[in-house]
């Protein structure tokens, strides 16, 4: 998946205003029992943090969490139709469910989801639940991801650690704030 932070790197449009990193605030969420971070990036468009389950590796994995934060002003909607239609793109017969509006805190957000059938680069199945906001000139994503379709166990188990979610300030109280 870190193919993904190089598509939301690449979606920033051109015109768009690289902003400097509001220091304080983030985008976070509990660790899931039996999982580690296995890749984590920051650059000056944004960062990413991938966490899957112990004993997996970011090319070899079976479930995989994701957190990215984009410096840019674009509009969430926006971005997470771009997003879809960039994955799409990379997926022959991929499909993605209609939007719905959600929340992060007391941040609108949309919630999407992506059906890859067979990716080709691994010749296996993925299937991605996302959630994006922005906040502060900052748009924050958090995605779950399997390499297989899901039974409904594992979409509630995505849906369940997506709507774990925060953002952070230095002055948040939630557990999955403290660094």
């Amino acid at each position: 998946m870190m193919v993904i932070f190089a598509i939301a790197m690449a979606l920033l449009a051109p015109g768009a205003t690289a902003l400097i990193a509001q220091a304080g605030e983030w985008l976070a969420m509990p660790m899931p029992e039996g999982f580690v971070t296995a890749h984590q990036q920051t650059a000056q468009v944004g960062s990413i943090e991938e966490r899957i389950p112990q004993g997996e590796t970011v090319e070899q994995w079976t479930r995989m969490i994701t957190l990215i934060t984009l410096n840019t002003d674009s509009p969430p909607e926006a971005y997470a139709a771009e997003f879809d239609q960039r994955l799409q793109g990379g997926c022959p017969g991929a499909r993605s469910a209609p939007h719905t509006v959600s929340r992060i805190g007391t941040r609108a957000a949309f919630d999407g989801q992506l059906d890859c059938p067979r990716n080709p680069a691994t010749g296996k199945p993925e299937t991605l639940f996302y959630r994006v906001t922005s906040a502060g000139g900052r748009l924050h994503m958090v995605q779950v991801a399997f390499r297989s379709v899901p039974d409904a166990q594992g979409v509630a188990w995505a849906r369940e650690r997506i709507g774990s979610a925060v953002l952070c300030t230095p002055r948040s109280t939630e557990p999955a704030c403290k660094r």
